[in-house]
């Protein structure tokens, strides 16, 4: 496409891209979902080529193409998680709980909900303090953070009587909220840039790592059983509650955003 030489136009534009985007419905430990893989200790974001927008707007892979240039003004990490009633089980095993009962809510068993639910606070918390973040330009990191210094400043807002879908924000849903760069960040013509993601856990006891949930985990003795018959449970099953490997039905979506000024040629 043709466009006009030595003409170009600066237009306010965040990018993003995505740390998990998942439904919850598979242990990302036995294979991907869609382009997700499980989720690692360090994990690279910008640098995929051609996501889908709702995974990453950029879809070049760790550059802007055509001499084009971005100055980063502010940096936004946005979190969100929902535990998925109404995802279907099917259960092959006549002496599980809805033995070969087709298509049956994940919710539908007791106990369930209230341990989805818990599971979602905890990743909210879990989001804010196990999560950092460094913004590399180049070869040179320009800025690292944690999730809690990085508000997303939008989100949810309101109040909702219904306890069942509970909702929190990376910090104030408004404007005000938004980190603003002491100084600019400048990703010049045919630089580089990605954002490394950190996950480091407080402490190793169960339950406690945030990568664990991220990538999937159920109580062992989830009602719904092994996963070999349909049911939730990868890891091993057992009676005493304790997490393991398994299909959790959460939503889980974080990215990380850069926001500023675009510039590109005029065509």
């Amino acid at each position: 496409m043709p466009k006009i030489v030595g003409t170009r136009e600066r237009v306010h534009q965040p990018f993003y891209d995505s740390l998990i985007r998942v439904d919850g419905s598979g242990d990302l430990r036995q294979g991907n979902v869609g382009v997700f893989g499980a989720v690692q200790s360090r994990s690279q974001l910008f640098v995929r080529q051609g996501a889908d927008v709702a995974v990453s707007n950029l879809t070049t892979g760790g550059f802007f193409p055509s001499d084009q240039t971005f100055v980063t003004l502010a940096v936004r990490v946005w979190t969100y998680f929902r535990f998925n009633a109404e995802s279907t089980r099917f259960q092959t095993d006549a002496n599980a709980p809805l033995g070969q009962h087709p298509n049956s809510p994940v919710a539908s068993l007791d106990g369930v909900t209230a341990d989805r639910i818990q599971r979602v606070h905890k990743l909210y918390h879990q989001a804010e303090n196990q999560l950092f973040w460094q913004f590399i330009a180049g070869d040179k990191p320009q800025l690292t953070t944690f999730t809690a210094y990085t508000p997303a400043a939008g989100g949810l807002d309101g109040y909702f009587a219904d306890t069942r879908l509970p909702r929190a924000n990376n910090g104030q849903p408004t404007s005000s909220a938004l980190m603003r760069l002491a100084r600019p960040i400048l990703v010049p013509p045919r630089q580089g840039f990605q954002v490394v993601a950190i996950a480091s856990p407080i402490g190793q006891s169960a339950g406690a790592n945030i990568i664990e949930q991220l990538n999937g985990s159920v109580p062992d003795n989830d009602p719904w059983g092994a996963a070999s018959s349909g049911g939730t449970v990868t890891g091993t099953p057992g009676s005493f509650g304790l997490s393991v490997n398994g299909r959790d039905d959460i939503a889980k979506d974080v990215k990380y955003l850069i926001d500023g000024i675009h510039s590109r040629d005029v065509l």
